[in-house]
């Protein structure tokens, strides 16, 4: 599929600008358009993109083509990205991109159930699953205001139960310090649940580690297998940083639940 994409041709002296983040993928912008490395697994994505946006699903990138280094062209969404760790996103931020990944879920459960080669494994969807985003955390939104305006970096999308989507998102938000307060905590995780809708918190809470731990092993087996996104996040630390903070979020887990009420 990548093959048959028309190639972009851009102007001499073109420039390019580092997008923030960017670990795994080293996504860069040029001009209205974002371009990153490709992989085994980037037909399966363009075909789910596709298939999203032809559902009538807002906010998701369109496949432009690929351009002369081979590397995959995708329309840029504007917007804010709230910096991790640094500023919360506002309960209307986080309302607005559980409705919207309530949304993608709804519309994703008609994709095709065959088998496909995503990054993180090559076969069909499970009983249960759909295709999930996998990586819906603040570093990949963007926001006008308090409402969603983009989600990006859709690479390590693949097989998943609609509650890992809710779990990554919730360890990247009200689960982001381990030694936060547990009535804080707490709150978030009402809202993320309260918010996507059908999902009690307890189980969220309970579904986080499970999650983590997929991640943890994905990242490790992907780095020995050679992909060079998954070694690049070994020089941030991972997966080492998360098994740690994993460790102290399953000592505090009764504490949550009880704080949970």
């Amino acid at each position: 599929m990548t093959a048959e994409l028309p190639v972009l041709v851009d102007d001499p002296g073109t420039v390019e600008e580092v997008l923030p983040g960017g670990n795994v993928g080293g996504a860069v912008r040029v001009g209205s358009t974002v371009r990153r490395p490709t992989g085994p697994w980037t037909p399966a994505v363009h075909e789910l993109l596709a298939f999203v946006a032809d559902a009538g699903l807002d906010l998701v990138p369109r496949v432009l083509g690929t351009d002369a280094r081979g590397r995959e062209a995708l329309t840029y969404l504007p917007g804010h990205v709230v910096p991790i760790g640094v500023e919360d996103l506002t309960d209307a931020q986080v309302a607005s991109t559980m409705a919207w990944l309530r949304r993608f879920h709804e519309t994703v459960a008609g994709f095709p159930r065959d088998t496909r080669r995503w990054r993180f494994a090559e076969r069909g969807l499970g009983p249960g699953e759909i295709v999930c985003h996998h990586d819906v955390a603040t570093y990949n939104l963007v926001f006008d205001g308090d409402a969603l305006a983009g989600v990006l970096d859709w690479d390590v999308a693949g097989p998943g139960v609609p509650l890992d989507d809710v779990a990554i998102f919730a360890w990247n938000g009200p689960l982001l310090e381990p030694e936060a307060d547990a009535a804080a905590v707490a709150r978030g995780l009402r809202l993320v649940a309260s918010s996507y809708g059908d999902v009690d918190p307890h189980d969220l809470l309970d579904h986080v580690p499970v999650r983590m731990a997929n991640a943890v092993a994905r990242i490790a087996a992907g780095a020995r297998a050679g992909d060079p996104g998954m070694r690049r996040l070994g020089t941030v630390g991972e997966p080492d940083r998360t098994r740690r903070r994993l460790a102290r979020l399953l000592q505090r887990t009764a504490e949550l639940h009880d704080a949970i009420g």
